[in-house]
């Protein structure tokens, strides 16, 4: 396992670390031309932070890391990004050509994100919801797509669950939350107008707040209970549209939603069953109906 998938796969980093970690995924080749003391400053940790950083890798120190990382970018080349991120495609381009250039969008995008998320924070994050009574889904604009399908999902295995499009009624959603309800609070950039309320609300009453985002929208968010991190590479103003940024969301979402499954497998499954005489398309459902009752033929 390359130098990456140690980082996104350990699972005793401090907050701290896990934080540092973050850092080292999101400049990636970059980090080569940092010295130890800027990494610490950028990451916003002690010099001494990186020490034990590294120490937990299994690395002799800050050099090691940077020469396991230069040896990971040629098992990654095949995910570097020949086409523009923004603006995927351009006037002339046939078929053949978007069909190319999104593939590629897609494939850096999943692998950048999979190579952000700590699979620690992902455990911890399906354990929270898993666990929650009420799970409340705060976000804005292009994200409450993925956020709705989202939410249908949870729904669909019994969980309680719910996702405002209102602002006004998001804060009240925060007023109203106490014990038993965990957030999940979703912005790519970080910096939504409306977290500068939501978060400081949510904390107050002691709500569990899971925040999906780039490593950037992390250190702008501090304090939360779980990061889960998205690819970062698109631009947050010169872009034709949110392709990579949805991507993203949607394949942690994703993966969330089927971690959270995979803990309460039994009692999902069950829910999911007994809801599927009430929901199938009517061409598809038992002739038994919800009740189980035959129909009587014989009386036809």
């Amino acid at each position: 396992m390359d130098i990456k998938g140690r980082i996104s796969r350990a699972t005793n980093l401090t907050p701290i670390e896990q934080q540092l970690a973050a850092c080292v995924m999101e400049l990636d080749d970059r980090l080569q031309g940092y010295t130890l003391k800027e990494l610490a400053s950028y990451a916003n940790v002690s010099v001494p932070s990186v020490h034990r950083f590294c120490k937990k890798l299994g690395l002799e120190g800050f050099k090691q890391l940077k020469v396991e990382l230069a040896r990971s970018a040629p098992q990654n080349a095949r995910h570097a990004n020949p086409v523009n991120i923004d603006f995927p495609f351009e006037a002339g381009d046939d078929p053949g050509t978007i069909f190319e250039h999104m593939a590629s969008v897609y494939d850096t995008t999943l692998h950048d994100t999979q190579s952000l998320v700590n699979f620690t924070e992902m455990d911890r994050a399906a354990l929270l919801l898993a666990n929650a009574d009420v799970i409340d889904i705060y976000t804005q604009s292009h994200n409450l797509y993925t956020a709705h399908m989202f939410c249908d999902r949870l729904l669909s295995i019994g969980k309680n669950v719910l996702c405002s499009e209102n602002g006004e009624r998001q804060i009240r959603r925060a007023l109203a939350s106490g014990p038993g309800h965990v957030a999940l609070a979703i912005s790519y950039s970080g910096l939504a107008p409306s977290l500068v309320q939501l978060l400081p609300l949510l904390k107050k009453r002691g709500v569990p707040i899971v925040y999906i985002g780039t490593p950037r929208g992390a250190r702008i968010n501090p304090g939360l209970d779980v990061y889960l991190h998205v690819s970062d590479r698109e631009s947050l103003q010169n872009r034709l549209t949110q392709f990579a940024s949805h991507i993203a969301v949607q394949y942690v979402l994703d993966v969330l939603f089927g971690c959270i499954f995979a803990r309460t497998a039994g009692q999902s499954r069950a829910f999911w069953e007994e809801s599927l005489p009430y929901t199938a398309l009517p061409a598809l459902r038992n002739p038994a109906g919800p009740s189980g009752a035959q129909p009587n033929h014989s009386q036809q």
